[in-house]
């Protein structure tokens, strides 16, 4: 079966009451820069059309959230182990 949607994140399988289809991003609460959001198609339309497929399959529907770039910056730098002098 051709998938439902085109992106990176998007998983489907047919599992034992039928098919299941969601958004890896937001199931595991992944946060996307405002560029990998765009160069994934992750427009404000899609991800609408992304949480209705979600809930009329599985019965709820998670979505990344888009965050700034520099908000991922300082928490990638808050996660950096500290050097020693």
């Amino acid at each position: 079966m051709k998938k439902m949607i085109e992106c990176i994140n998007w998983k489907e399988y047919n599992g034992l009451n039928g098919w299941v289809m969601f958004c890896s991003a937001g199931a595991y609460g992944k946060k996307l820069s405002a560029a990998e959001a765009k160069s994934c198609g992750c427009t404000e339309a899609q991800r609408t059309k992304c949480k209705k497929v979600m809930e009329s399959h599985v019965g709820f529907g998670l979505i990344p959230e888009i965050v700034q770039e520099v908000a991922i910056e300082r928490k990638h730098r808050d996660h950096l182990p500290a050097l020693l002098s």
